[in-house]
């Protein structure tokens, strides 16, 4: 299983959290989502490197943005 950690930068509330999670896991092979709603980190594990642009473009979705955590 690979992890992922990244900050979604426009979260708000609740909903917030539900509908990215909803959006995360519709990426093929993601299997968990957690995101903490004070920081915005979000982890994704799934059975391979899913890639930036995967990720992004799920947000995007549900008009969220992400920035890469180094």
């Amino acid at each position: 299983m690979v992890n992922q950690k990244f900050r979604i930068t426009n979260l708000d509330c609740a909903a917030c959290i539900k509908l990215s999670t909803m959006a995360l896991k519709k990426i093929s092979g993601v299997g968990d989502v957690v995101i903490d709603l004070a920081t915005g980190v979000a982890e994704i594990t799934s059975d391979h490197e899913v890639a930036w642009e995967e990720i992004t473009g799920a947000l995007k979705t549900v008009e969220k943005t992400a920035d890469q955590i180094t």
